[in-house]
């Protein structure tokens, strides 16, 4: 008998469960990607975020929805990767502004590549119309979470 068959119905037509499963099933595919190149999920999205233009410490907790202490350590880790550096704002000396390095910007373009090769492998089994009824549904979410 299938796992899936073995659930209670009550699961089976959960989105919450399903999205969870997705979720997890994709989180750790991409997080056996990025580990071969000694790096986190968490540690991607954040080099992500600052690829465009620097970012205060404070700015990617609340954007990733990070504690600022874990994120502390996170861009430590960045920044024993040499990816990132940390550069005072010279408007608030208090502030500090992460941005990436030379490193850190060959890094992520390798990298991403690498975690949509990850995420594809993760959702192999979807159809085309599923995948896009996904991403409609998380970019609704974001939209909504953004206003």
């Amino acid at each position: 008998m299938s796992q899936s068959a073995e659930l209670p119905s009550s699961l089976t037509r959960s989105p919450s469960f399903q999205i969870e499963r997705v979720r997890r099933h994709t989180k750790d595919e991409v997080e056996r990607t990025l580990a071969k190149r000694g790096s986190t999920m968490r540690e991607y999205w954040i080099l992500s975020c600052v690829m465009e233009h620097g970012l205060s410490q404070r700015q990617l907790s609340e954007m990733l929805v990070i504690d600022a202490s874990d994120m502390v350590r996170l861009i430590d880790s960045l920044e024993a990767l040499e990816w990132v550096k940390r550069d005072r704002d010279p408007d608030d000396r208090r502030r500090q502004i992460v941005t990436p390095t030379k490193k850190g910007a060959k890094a992520h373009a390798s990298l991403m590549e690498e975690v949509a090769a990850a995420e594809d492998r993760a959702l192999d089994m979807s159809t085309n119309k599923q995948l896009k009824s996904l991403k409609q549904l998380s970019k609704a979410i974001l939209t909504e979470e953004g206003e």
